[in-house]
């Protein structure tokens, strides 16, 4: 049985498709400090309008050609893995998709959670170079938001080895 989601969650920014690693160390993490766990998918592909007096948010894509504002979710295989590897950290879980930046929309998530702190999963890869360039999200967190950051290494090079963006 899980335990009630208390005030002080751990807000998760996950990638779909990649959440295992990082999801396992905050479910872990979650688990030792007796609270619940706010996994969120940032779509980076489309934006808040803001809200209507409903209470709903509008949502716009960010390229103007683009038909779909329905922002993209966690595959029905990654919410399977959530909730069974929550379960076996006896942890509750609450999975939430957002829009815009992702830096800010994990922020937003954790503010409006009250959460202890935010976890992400560190980027692989040398296609990431850009981000060395104009900053990652967990850079970005770090240094734009009160909270702590934990960062998990999904598939660190260890030390012998070039780094993403020194490689060739």
């Amino acid at each position: 049985m899980t335990r009630d989601i208390e005030t002080g969650q751990i807000v998760v920014g996950l990638e779909p498709g990649r959440i295992r690693e990082t999801f396992t160390v905050a479910a872990t993490l979650a688990h030792r400090l007796g609270t619940g766990l706010v996994c969120v998918t940032v779509d980076p592909s489309l934006v808040s309008g803001g809200l209507r007096a409903d209470g709903s948010e509008m949502i716009d894509p960010v390229d103007p050609d683009a038909a779909d504002t329905r922002p993209r979710t966690l595959d029905e295989k990654d919410a399977v893995d959530i909730r069974a590897i929550a379960a076996q950290h006896d942890v509750a879980v609450e999975i939430v998709s957002a829009v815009g930046d992702p830096a800010r929309a994990l922020a937003r998530v954790a503010e409006e959670h009250g959460a202890l702190m935010i976890v992400v999963g560190a980027r692989a890869g040398t296609h990431r170079v850009a981000e060395f360039f104009t900053g990652s999200v967990a850079a970005r967190l770090t240094h734009q938001q009160h909270r702590p950051v934990l960062v998990v290494p999904v598939e660190p090079v260890g030390f012998d080895n070039p780094l993403p963006w020194t490689a060739s």
